[in-house]
């Protein structure tokens, strides 16, 4: 008994799994591991300080058994002076109804009403019945279809709202706990149908493994841990990389730069790409490693590709850029414009759905972004004109020693060439003054000598 509640306290400290007075949603199925996590959360409930709310789904597949371990629940709540939320959910139907096979048709109905129960009552977490041996069973399993480092790290111990407090115990000794508190949890008879994954890894897998070493689950646990502490640096060391190779990041869209990115080792790419399909997507669900090989093949080509991911997702790439998008880019035609801008004033630049607004200002605000310009009036003509890029444009850009060809710039600052017939560039007296959004001219810049400010902004 002082071994087990040893091992449970240990793991809640190890995972900073609970706050002292926060409200705790315990799923508890009625089977022997969510009964014996019930009973050591109330017999350790004094020195955690928490407040414990049962919640139980029934499935109905089970007729008869299903009614049976609601009632179990129940009684056990009541014995224990714990307050109870049970519901029911078709899992049969749901399974067809979305097409899917019934384990995961019930993980997903179980965990949805988690959710929904505990943002009832206000439990910030939700405490699930996983063991030692539960881990061991997922790893193998993921084994066996083919999983990299990340799936091989098996259930952490928290995630979000759900923590595991009983994951480094072993069945065995939950077994014997409830023994010795005297109590008889339901026993699921579909448990011991070798038809699902989990069951004959439990029943056939493991048991052959002991063949070859009596402490194979002990080695697989240790393995685990290892494998996550390693998963856990990987992952880091590319979200740091991550951050870097942004160029742009919007809803439904992450763009990157694709010669930083090649500079990177493949391992941490690999870990890169999962990230930002990840933002895009919502999820990695269905995709595999044979989508992250496919993406990184094509990395070498001169000419722009794409390829369809799960779920809607693109990966589509030039010489210059990799984006991850959820809507495949729509490439308009570029039509030449040319306007007139009075200042103060604005004028619509319909052929790129933008607006270019002048005024004058007394000051420069160094704050303002990229889509902002402050100019000297006095090094402007009367007619300050707005047109797309034209051949043989040349000018000064901020920052750099003499003239440059516009053409050159954008390959520098890797702009898209879809993108490039749609910059507005800003001239005046025959010259360029700024490369709208991109950069100001060098000679149109603000000094000290400057009398009169023309402030420009791209709307």
């Amino acid at each position: 008994m002082a071994a087990i509640k040893e091992k449970f306290l240990e793991a809640i400290r190890e995972y900073r799994m609970f706050e002292p007075g926060e409200t705790v949603l315990v799923a508890v199925s009625g089977g022997a591991d969510s009964t014996a996590l019930l009973n050591l959360l109330v017999a350790c409930q004094p020195e955690l300080k928490l407040k414990l709310h049962v919640a139980h789904l029934n499935h109905l597949l089970r007729k008869g058994d299903a009614e049976l371990d609601v009632k179990y629940v129940e009684g056990l709540a009541q014995k224990l002076q714990l307050p109870v939320i049970v519901e029911t959910v078709d899992v049969a139907a749901l399974a067809e109804k979305e097409k899917l096979g019934i384990e995961v048709a019930a993980r997903f109905a179980r965990y949805e009403f988690f959710e929904r129960a505990a943002a009832r009552i206000g439990a910030r977490k939700i405490a699930v019945g996983h063991t030692a041996d539960d881990n061991i069973e997922t790893f193998l399993m993921r084994l066996l279809r083919g999983a990299g480092l990340k799936g091989l790290c098996g259930i952490p111990p928290k995630r979000g709202q759900i923590v595991r407090p009983l994951i480094k115990v072993w069945r065995r000794e939950i077994e014997d706990y409830v023994g010795a508190l005297k109590l008889v949890p339901r026993r699921d008879h579909t448990n011991y149908e070798s038809r699902y994954v989990r069951n004959s890894v439990r029943l056939k897998l493991v048991p052959q493994l002991k063949i070859y070493n009596l402490n194979i689950k002990e080695i697989i646990l240790q393995t685990i841990l290892l494998v996550t502490e390693d998963n856990l640096y990987l992952e880091n060391t590319a979200a740091d990389k991550f951050s870097e190779l942004v160029v742009n990041r919007r809803l439904g869209e992450v763009r990157l730069n694709l010669d930083k990115f090649k500079s990177i080792a493949g391992t941490i790419q690999r870990y890169i790409l999962r990230l930002a399909i990840e933002q895009v997507k919502g999820d990695l669900a269905e995709l595999s490693y044979n989508h992250i090989r496919e993406i990184l093949s094509k990395l070498g080509a001169t000419e722009k590709w794409e390829l369809h991911l799960p779920d809607g997702v693109f990966a589509i790439g030039d010489k210059n850029s990799l984006t991850i998008c959820r809507d495949k880019p729509v490439v308009i035609e570029a039509k030449p414009f040319k306007y007139v801008l009075a200042v103060p004033g604005e004028v619509r630049l319909e052929e790129v759905g933008r607006t270019l607004r002048g005024a004058l200002v007394d000051q420069v605000d160094k704050s303002a972004g990229p889509d902002v310009a402050f100019l000297d009036y006095g090094l402007m003509g009367k007619e300050i004109v707005v047109r797309s890029k034209q051949p043989g444009d040349r000018f000064t850009p901020l920052g750099v020693k003499g003239s440059k060809k516009l053409q050159d710039f954008f390959v520098d600052e890797k702009v898209p060439v879809e993108e490039r017939e749609r910059v507005p560039i800003v001239e005046s007296v025959g010259k360029i003054v700024w490369v709208a959004g991109r950069r100001l001219d060098d000679r149109a810049r603000v000094t000290d000598k400057t009398k009169k400010i023309v402030r420009l902004e791209l709307l």
